[in-house]
This record gives C-alpha cells, sequence and structure tokens, in this order.
C-alpha cells in the first residue's frame, strides 16, 4: 500500500485528506474542511502570480535550513519536548513539499522521521495534539493499524474531540468502512460546539454515505 502510495504521480493530491494534521496543528480546523470541500483551495494555492515550482523551492529551502538548525538544537538537547516536536512539525511539512516536488522516496523518509520523533515526544510528555499529529503521519504512511490506535487512544480521555473525530471520520472513509465513518459524521454533524461550516461539512458527508448505502 505504502509503496503504491508513493508511486503516484500526483502525490500532493493523494495526501489532501491526511495534511488535515499540519493544518490542525496550526489551528486552523476550519479552513482545513473548507480545502477539503474545495471552496477555499485557491487560497491555499501558490500565488498565480508566482511559478509554482518556485514557491516549493522557496518553502523547501526555508525548511531544510529549519531542519538544520533543528539538526543542532537536537544534538544538545536530545530529551527536549520542545525541540522534538518542532523537529517533528518540520519533518511533516518537508514530507509534504517534496511530494509536491514529485520526490516521493524523500517526502516518505521526512514522514517517517517525523513520526519517530512525535513518538520520542509523547514518551516525555502525552499530550493529544501531538498524538493526533503522529496519527496523521502514520496515515500517510499507510500504516493504518497504528493510525487508528493513536486516535482511539486520544478518544478514550476525550471522546468529543471534534479534531479528532473529523480525522477519524475521514480516515475510516478512505479505508472503506463506510459505517463506521457515517456514525462518527452523524457525531460531529449533532455536536453543539463546533461553527456551522464544519456543521454542514459533517451533514454533508452523513447524506453522502447514507445515500449509498
Amino acid at each position: 500500500m505504502v509503496a503504491g502510495f508513493f508511486r503516484a504521480r500526483n502525490s500532493f493530491a493523494k495526501i489532501g485528506l491526511w495534511v488535515l494534521v499540519g493544518m490542525i496543528a496550526v489551528g486552523l480546523l476550519g479552513s482545513t474542511v473548507a480545502w477539503y470541500l474545495g471552496s477555499d483551495a485557491d487560497q491555499l494555492k501558490p500565488e498565480a502570480a508566482s511559478p509554482q515550482q518556485e514557491v516549493i523551492k522557496t518553502e523547501l529551502e526555508k525548511q531544510e535550513a529549519l531542519r538544520e538548525q533543528y539538526e543542532g538544537m537536537l544534538a544538545s538537547n536530545p530529551d527536549d519536548l520542545a525541540v522534538l516536536t518542532g523537529f517533528a512539525r518540520v519533518e511533516i511539512r518537508l514530507g509534504e513539499l517534496y511530494l509536491q516536488n514529485e520526490k516521493p522516496d524523500q517526502g516518505k523518509e521526512a514522514i517517517q522521521r517525523a513520526a519517530t520523533f512525535y513518538q520520542k515526544a509523547l514518551k516525555l510528555q502525552d499530550d493529544p495534539q501531538m498524538r493526533l499529529e503522529l496519527a496523521g503521519a502514520y496515515m500517510v504512511l499507510g500504516e493504518k493499524e497504528q493510525s487508528a490506535a493513536e486516535m482511539e487512544q486520544i478518544l478514550e480521555q476525550h471522546p468529543d474531540n471534534i479534531q479528532v473525530l473529523i480525522q477519524m471520520a475521514t480516515a475510516l472513509e478512505s479505508w472503506g468502512d463506510s459505517k463506521g465513518a457515517l456514525n462518527v459524521w452523524k457525531k460531529i454533524a449533532s455536536s453543539s460546539t463546533i461553527d456551522q461550516e464544519t456543521k454542514d461539512y459533517a451533514q454533508s458527508r452523513v447524506d453522502e454515505l447514507q445515500e449509498k448505502e
């Protein structure tokens, strides 16, 4: 599954669902859902005036420079939680950029490194957000059982965590578990604590999945 995924020509399009983790990490849940819907796609793409490859190249250079900085910090502070978490997020971003730049092997390696850093960070401190980001990394790598296990662990303690529920529902759909996804989307759609845009999107998934039954 992983090999086939990373051989795909349009790699960035295929990780669209999984880039949720990066956007959730910086608090852009509403924009993420809108992007998945397609309504805000333009604002999340490189500016039209700049060639896409140049934009990617510039961002790659920035993130690779950050990687070098984190490598130095990690060498000096191998058990620093902030360093491990920051390094993981840089690797997630690099993985996304490599895939956009048609470098699947480097993309996979970066995301695998991110997963390793998240694992180390979680040994120092159990944090739902970091665990969710690790679940997202596993999604990209095609490691379904590990991804599900991380999300389920969060939901055991925080059963109404909307971020996790959205990622779980999306994952279940992609894994072919329509019934499981439907149940989770229903829970999201009936929540009284989320914004209307997210609620509407969840209901649209409920309606579509019910039509397929």
